[in-house]
């Protein structure tokens, strides 16, 4: 485990107190870890979307058999950062 030390403003600070009050986060660790995993999901389906978008834009066709969803989704893994 590694250690980071952040200012926060007061509203925010609060905020994370009332998340970890109301039972949805037991640590201020865990409810900014969520939060950093949440952003990494969201940024990894605007990589999926983009890659569809893409590949619809052009004048292609691609059928989207399960082989190719699989390639799609270890594009995706080989460029996501690693986890710790």
């Amino acid at each position: 485990m590694t250690y980071l030390t952040i200012a926060l403003p007061e509203a925010v600070k609060d905020y994370i107190d009332r998340q970890i009050s109301s039972g949805t986060h037991s640590t201020p660790d865990e409810f900014l870890t969520a939060l950093v995993e949440q952003e990494q999901e969201r940024q990894a389906k605007q990589k999926v979307n983009a890659l569809l978008k893409s590949t619809i834009g052009k004048d292609r066709t691609v059928e989207a058999t399960d082989e190719w969803w699989q390639q799609q989704r270890q594009q995706l893994i080989d460029s996501l950062p690693p986890q710790p």
